[in-house]
C-alpha cells in the first residue's frame, strides 16, 4: 500500500500519542487502512497484527542506512510535474529562505511536504522542451502531501547532504546577504546538527564537497 507524506504524517503522530499500546495499534491500523474504528475491531486478530507488522516495518525503515539508489530527479503529482533541486545554497539563494529552510529543518517529518515545496520547482510543457514555471510554495506543498513518502524521505535526505556540504563551501556567501549574522551562524549550526547522525548512506559519505 502506498504510503504518502500526508498519511505518514499522521502516522507518526499516532506514534507519538502518550496512550496504551493497543489504542495506539488500533489507531495506527485505522490511518493506515483507511477503515473505520468498527471495522478494525471486527478485523480477525491475524489480519490486524499483521498490518501491525507492516506498520512497524515502515517506521524501522527510515532509521536504517538508506539505499544506495540515488533520489529520483523529477516527480509527478495531480497530474503536474516537478523538477527536484538539490544544490540551493549557491546564488541567488537568499537568506530569508536559508532561514526557513532550517526552520522547517526542526520538524522534517512534519514539515516534509514544504521541506519538498522549497526544494521543488514546477515545469510546463512547451515545443522547446520543458522550461521552469512560476511557484506558489503553498499550492506546491499541497500537492506534495501526496507524493510517496520513501521518495520524499530519500530526496529530503539527499538535500539535506547537498546543502549542508554546500554550506560548508559557501558559508561566506551566507554571511554576504544576511541581515542578522547571528541568525546565520544559528541557522548553519542547527543544520550541522541535523545532518550529524542522519545521514548515513554510502553516496552520502561519497558525496563531493560542492563549490
Amino acid at each position: 500500500m502506498k504510503v504518502t507524506i500526508s498519511k505518514f504524517q499522521e502516522l507518526y503522530k499516532i506514534s507519538l500519542m502518550d496512550i496504551n499500546e493497543a489504542e495506539k495499534s488500533a489507531l495506527l491500523v485505522q490511518e493506515f487502512t483507511g477503515l473505520s474504528e468498527s471495522k478494525v475491531n471486527a478485523m480477525p486478530l491475524k489480519k490486524f497484527n499483521s498490518l501491525c507488522k507492516s506498520i512497524n516495518e515502515k517506521f524501522e525503515k527510515y532509521g536504517k542506512e538508506l539505499d544506495e539508489k540515488k533520489p529520483q530527479k523529477y516527480v509527478a503529482v495531480k497530474g503536474r510535474l516537478y523538477l527536484l533541486e538539490y544544490d540551493l545554497a549557491k546564488p541567488p539563494m537568499n537568506a530569508g529562505r536559508y532561514v526557513e529552510l532550517a526552520t522547517y529543518s526542526e520538524d522534517v517529518i512534519g514539515n516534509l511536504h514544504k521541506i519538498m515545496a522549497t526544494m521543488c520547482t514546477p515545469l510546463k510543457f512547451t515545443i522547446k522542451g520543458l522550461k521552469r514555471k512560476e511557484k506558489n510554495h503553498k499550492q506546491v506543498a499541497e500537492d506534495m502531501l501526496d507524493i510517496d513518502f520513501e521518495v520524499a524521505y530519500q530526496s529530503c535526505v539527499f538535500f539535506y547532504a547537498v546543502f549542508s556540504k554546500s554550506i560548508q563551501a559557501s558559508a561566506t556567501y551566507f554571511k554576504t546577504i544576511a541581515t542578522d549574522q547571528a541568525k546565520v551562524e544559528q541557522v548553519l549550526m542547527n543544520l550541522a546538527e541535523f545532518t550529524d547522525g542522519f545521514i548515513t548512506a554510502k553516496w552520502y559519505r561519497n558525496l563531493k564537497v560542492l563549490a
